[in-house]
């Protein structure tokens, strides 16, 4: 139960940046890039990566080097797991196609998945979004 807090729902409504909070239905809509009516897991993690990306790139310059990632929190020994290029920075690109970073970020989108099949539609959305709410109250 504890993993229902985690990055699913922040995802979606970090990617809807305004002035003020979307409601869910907004978020969700937001993430719905192809408007299909469901969040695809790719679509998702991918998302969630380049936003969490954003926050550790500190100066901006479209990658995150050792220091900001132990600025961050991150240990040595995962960032060389991470940079796989072994260039000690890691791009947007890199992040994503990472095995160990998508998995990471998978695991709430694989919550919300009720019928687990590979898509996440508004429905099972709210129903994350309570059992989330019913675990950090």
């Amino acid at each position: 139960m504890k993993t229902l807090t985690r990055i699913f729902p922040v995802v979606l409504i970090a990617s809807c940046a305004s002035t003020t909070d979307p409601t869910p239905e907004q978020a969700f809509r937001m993430a719905d890039k192809d408007n299909d009516g469901v969040v695809g897991r790719q679509e998702v993690v991918d998302l969630t990566i380049a936003n969490a990306f954003k926050n550790y790139d500190a100066n901006g310059d479209g990658f995150v080097d050792q220091a900001e990632y132990l600025e961050s929190g991150g240990t040595v020994e995962k960032f060389k797991l991470i940079n796989k290029s072994g260039s000690g920075k890691v791009s947007l690109e890199e992040a994503q196609a990472n095995p160990l970073i998508f998995n990471t970020f998978a695991v709430s989108f694989d919550e919300a998945d009720v019928n687990k099949d590979g898509k996440v539609t508004y429905s099972e959305y709210q129903v994350y979004l309570a059992k989330r709410d019913a675990a950090v109250r």
